[in-house]
């Protein structure tokens, strides 16, 4: 079964689906590489937790403060991701999405656990502040690169989808 082709219709629509999704593409990563407000917020409440955590509280204290740093950071993220002009889709989250996800809590939990071990060992003054101060900036200095290297291939698997897409319309598939 052959259909004839005009290819300049082709191209046209074509264009008019590319040219929407290239800015969507242009959104997320500009995104990714703007805006360090969250990061910095986010990096606050946490230091503000662990300095917390450096003082003596009972046990409900303590209960009351992790419930209260789960809280406003729960609220952060429902205040960020309604304030995102796009939102991806479950399957544009490649492995890298959830691998920077992985690893920034391993580099964060990693340096709590250092800093803390450290402070104790060398008897610094407010080792909850150093602690504090040490994770915030772990944080901070690896959320801008992490956030850039787990976005930077979605727009080459969209081509790449499209390109596969366009051989399995050829081949009539």
């Amino acid at each position: 079964m052959t259909t004839t082709v005009d290819a300049e219709r082709a191209w046209q629509d074509l264009q008019r689906i590319r040219v929407p999704q290239e800015r969507v593409y242009d959104e997320i990563e500009r995104s990714a590489h703007g805006d360090p407000k969250a990061t910095y917020l986010t990096a606050a409440i946490m230091w503000v937790f662990l300095a917390t955590m450096g003082l003596k509280l009972p046990g409900w204290g303590l209960w009351l403060t992790l419930a209260a740093y789960v809280g406003i950071l729960g609220g952060l993220a429902v205040v960020y991701s309604r304030r995102a002009r796009m939102r991806l889709h479950r399957s544009r989250y490649s492995w890298r999405s959830y691998a920077t996800f992985v690893a920034g809590m391993v580099v964060t939990g990693g340096t709590i656990l250092l800093s803390d071990h450290l402070a104790d060992t060398f008897a610094l003054p407010c080792p909850s502040l150093i602690t504090a101060t040490a994770a915030a900036a772990a944080f901070v200095l690896f959320t801008g690169p992490a956030n850039r290297w787990a976005v930077s291939p979605l727009r080459k698997r969209a081509l790449r989808g499209h390109a596969t897409q366009a051989i399995h319309e050829e081949a009539g598939l």
